[in-house]
């Protein structure tokens, strides 16, 4: 299935395409905070941001990678990105998520990751989901509990470099059957 656009009631969640690189290394890839518990690193310059929006192009129709990116609808800003990528070894869906610093705090992030969620259940079939987060950052364990998300373990993660290694808290969300279904 192609990705999708979504729409929540403050945002558009898009196909990123190679055209968003100077707003996306501008806006949060070139910022070591944003960047700071992520796997990637801070893009050094903008070539990176335009090789990683190619490969997520190419994944634009696989049933195993869908890639967002977050427009705010009052100014048609980019100000983040996110989506959900199947674990095979787990057999289900991760659900990421990154947002530029000055839009932190303001219920985005959980706006957009409850819009996704709805997306894998309804349209994906999708029954569980996990997600994770660095234990120094709990901001985004909150938006994952305000998305449906449990706690089950703690883990640990390393960044796609190599180069530094994360502590973390790992989160499932569960579709429940019947009364007790999980509101998305």
């Amino acid at each position: 299935m192609r990705t999708p656009i979504l729409e929540t009631e403050r945002l558009i969640l898009r196909p990123l395409q190679v055209s968003d690189a100077e707003e996306i290394f501008c806006n949060w890839a070139t910022d070591p905070e944003v960047s700071r518990f992520m796997s990637w690193s801070v893009h050094e310059n903008i070539e990176v941001t335009r090789e990683w929006l190619r490969e997520t192009e190419e994944h634009l129709e696989l049933d195993t990678a869908y890639d967002w990116g977050f427009e705010r609808k009052f100014d048609h800003t980019l100000i983040g990105s996110g989506g959900m990528y199947f674990n095979e070894e787990r057999k289900m869906f991760m659900i990421g998520y990154n947002l530029m610093k000055s839009c932190w705090n303001q219920g985005y992030t959980t706006e957009a990751v409850k819009r996704i969620l709805r997306f894998a259940v309804e349209e994906r079939k999708q029954e569980r989901l996990f997600a994770y987060h660095a234990k120094e950052n709990p901001n985004s364990g909150r938006v994952m509990e305000k998305a449906g998300f449990h706690y089950v373990n703690d883990t640990a993660y390393d960044s796609l470099d190599g180069k530094r290694h994360f502590e973390a808290r790992e989160y499932l969300f569960e579709r429940k059957a019947g009364n007790g279904s999980k509101t998305i």
